[in-house]
């Protein structure tokens, strides 16, 4: 039988998909939670699972760049991507263990719409991957992700505003402020995945 790189190659488009898909599973269950009043520790469970999935992926995405001698695109930039999902996939879960372990229980609306735009991220990031391959028709979709970047830092302003404005409880607004952080970085380390997409496109066009 004759030795072959592409089936090694493409594998890389593979896993990349299936980590994304599972990234986008996260991000709806996590909005699921955020737009519920209850069953917050079977989230909690089911973003475990999906975070212990992602380790999974990542580990064979290394597996496979350490013996994959040619590759599709760079071996940072493959690296990187594979980091930089599962540092969103962590994020995701620590956010859902947070709101558990703190006992929260009333979800604000602007979580409730940082929820909806890490969706919409989620949604836009698997369409980006989709054409990760090609690299065509890929920049409509970071760009959208920028866009719903900035979306999330003014709903996080207005959101540590209107927690000071409405509480004078220390405990309550120690809380939330945590919560607000984690949904803010996992919007910002969604756009450094988009910025590792663009780069692949533009270094391969």
């Amino acid at each position: 039988m004759p030795f072959t790189l592409v089936p090694k190659e493409r594998q890389f488009f593979v896993l990349f998909r299936e980590d994304v898909d599972n990234l986008r599973s996260a991000l709806r269950v996590l909005n699921e939670m955020l737009t519920s009043s209850e069953r917050f520790p079977e989230y909690a469970r089911q973003l475990k699972d999906l975070e212990h999935l992602g380790d999974d992926i990542t580990h064979r995405i290394i597996r496979e760049l350490n013996t994959t001698f040619i590759t599709p695109f760079d071996r940072e930039d493959i690296y990187g991507l594979a980091s930089t999902l599962d540092d969103v996939l962590d994020l995701v879960e620590e956010t859902a263990d947070t709101i558990l372990l703190d006992g929260i229980v009333d979800i604000t609306p602007e979580a409730r719409e940082m929820a909806r735009i890490l969706n919409e991220i989620g949604d836009e990031l698997v369409q980006a991957v989709d054409h990760l391959d090609s690299r065509d028709d890929m920049s409509q979709h970071v760009v959208r992700i920028h866009d719903l970047e900035n979306q999330g830092d003014r709903v996080t302003r207005e959101a540590i505003s209107a927690l000071f404005r409405a509480s004078t409880d220390a405990i309550h607004i120690i809380k939330w402020k945590d919560v607000y952080a984690l949904l803010e970085k996992t919007v910002d380390t969604t756009e450094d995945i988009a910025n590792i997409l663009e780069n692949v496109a533009i270094k391969n066009a």
